[in-house]
């Protein structure tokens, strides 16, 4: 359900409480923590970029609980009748909720909300999506390694903002450092994407490079390919993703 907000003090104060209550709370639990971050951008100056943390707790053998808080940017375009619409809108996840594991496999589901403000160019009044807006948000993830070293990664997200359902599926190889004798490994890959509303739909296929460091937990990852999108059709995309265990 999405709604507008009557103050927005009143949202990110309520946040910031619960923010503190969850970030003070770990100071007495042995939390698994990373950061993570990542920018993409089209041949469209469409863009997305964000920065997140991960506190998971581990309660049983194969049950931990995970929380995540990701702060994000989005910029994006829209035709409203024979008008070209920019948005730009700066946001927020916070998410909570179980992950499963056995061996080099993970299961996650994930619930929160999702606060956005979107400022349009020129201001079109007659937009779903404009101003102060908070709704609900699921997120799930599948990721598992195969003992040939390769990894299968599926994410899936639903934003009530604006009914906006989106997957993605990775494909990677070890190529390098196969006896693990060095500290850096090299994964090549492939990557798919689709996200679609009532309004708007995108897909889009790529190859990945990541270089990740053993001891330190370290990754970096390079991707881009080919996209489409029901605006302007086909284009290119290029973008990076951090991960650091903590």
């Amino acid at each position: 359900m999405r709604f507008q907000i009557p103050s927005i003090k009143i949202f990110c104060f309520l946040l910031v409480c619960g923010l503190f209550s969850f970030f003070s709370g770990s100071l007495a639990l042995a939390f698994d923590s990373s950061l993570f971050s990542g920018g993409e951008i089209d041949t469209r100056g469409q863009s997305f970029s964000y920065l997140g943390v991960d506190l998971t707790q581990r309660i049983y053998e194969n049950i931990s609980l995970s929380g995540r808080v990701i702060p994000n940017f989005l910029t994006y375009r829209f035709r409203s009748g024979d008008r070209l619409v920019r948005a730009v809108s700066p946001g927020i996840y916070v998410v909570a909720g179980p992950k499963l594991s056995w061996g080099q496999t993970t299961v996650g589901l994930f619930g929160g909300v999702e606060y956005r403000y979107t400022n349009l160019s020129p201001d079109v009044r007659d937009a779903e999506l404009r101003g102060n807006t908070v709704a609900g948000l699921v997120q799930g993830e599948f990721d598992t390694w195969l003992p040939s070293r390769t990894n299968f990664n599926v994410f899936g997200s639903f934003s009530g903002t604006d009914n906006f359902l989106y997957e993605k599926g990775k494909i990677k190889q070890q190529v390098s450092n196969l006896k693990f004798k060095k500290p850096n490994t090299i994964n090549v890959g492939v990557e798919q994407f689709y996200g679609r509303n009532a309004d708007f739909h995108q897909a889009g296929v790529g190859p990945i490079l990541e270089l990740y460091n053993i001891p330190k937990r370290i990754s970096v990852a390079l991707r881009g390919g080919y996209k489409h999108d029901s605006t302007f059709g086909n284009g290119i995309y290029g973008g990076l993703e951090f991960y650091i265990g903590l």
